[in-house]
Order: C-alpha cells, then structure tokens, then sequence
C-alpha cells in the first residue's frame, strides 16, 4: 500500500515512505436522533517525520511545512487548502480523498527516547459550507 498527501496554494506533498495511516471520517453529532444537517468531515493523517537529509541532495522533510500551516491564523487565506490523498495498493488507486477547502484542527509531533523515531498526526476538516465539494474516488488505475 502507498498513501500519497498534497496539498495546493502552497505546495506540501509528504513523502510516500513518511505516511503511515489514513482516517476518513463523516461527522454526525451523536446525540442525533435523526439524519441531521450538522455534518462534518474530518481527515486525519498519521506518518513518521523522515530524517532531513535536504543537504544530501534529497527532499527536505515536509513534516515541518505542515507544522507551518498549523499555525496559520484563522483570518488569513493560507489557512486553507485543497488536500488529496490517494492510497494505492497493487497499482491500482483504492481511494482518493479531495478536501478543496481545508483547514487544521490539529497537528501534534511525539516522539520515542528509545530511537528518536518521531511521529506526527495531522487533523483536517473540510469547511462545512463546502461539504458538497469534498470527493471520494477510487478503483481506477
């Protein structure tokens, strides 16, 4: 399997090796007691934060850019951005997440003492006046 993230107006694409697991979530209230227009959808994305090696000739992780925009002010433009998400298995892609409109809930780093390894977990929503443009694909190679 290979999960690819990106996102647009500016550029953040993690590498391939660095996401581990995807979450896509349909938000109802649960205290719902019928279908209701309170809907939400949240994508949270879990990977490693990779070794900057952008002196050695390779790609600067871009863990750190999503840290960047996790504290863009909410009043500012930047703070949203098309997201795609495509996860991948045998060629063929099984699903693909497209947020047009979204925005950080949260973004936290941990990390182990054991081997230094660090993880990091992104939380995104989709602006709710936007939900109809959010898109679920998959199945094509």
């Amino acid at each position: 399997m290979a999960l690819e993230f990106s996102t647009a107006d500016p550029e953040i694409t993690l590498e391939t090796e660095s996401a581990k697991k995807v979450i896509f979530k349909v938000d109802i209230p649960p205290d719902s007691r019928a279908r209701t227009k309170d809907v939400g959808v949240t994508l949270t994305v879990v990977g490693k934060i990779m070794a900057d090696t952008a002196s050695a000739g390779n790609a600067a992780d871009s863990t750190a850019k999503l840290m960047d925009w996790s504290i863009v002010p909410a009043e500012k433009k930047e703070a949203y951005r098309s997201v795609t998400v495509k996860i991948t298995s045998g060629g063929v892609v099984t699903r693909q997440y497209e947020l047009p409109n979204a925005f950080v809930v949260d973004y936290y780093e941990t990390f182990e003492n054991a081997d230094g390894i660090g993880e990091f977990t992104l939380i995104l929503k989709q602006m709710k006046n936007k939900l109809a443009d959010v898109k679920v694909t998959g199945g094509f190679t």
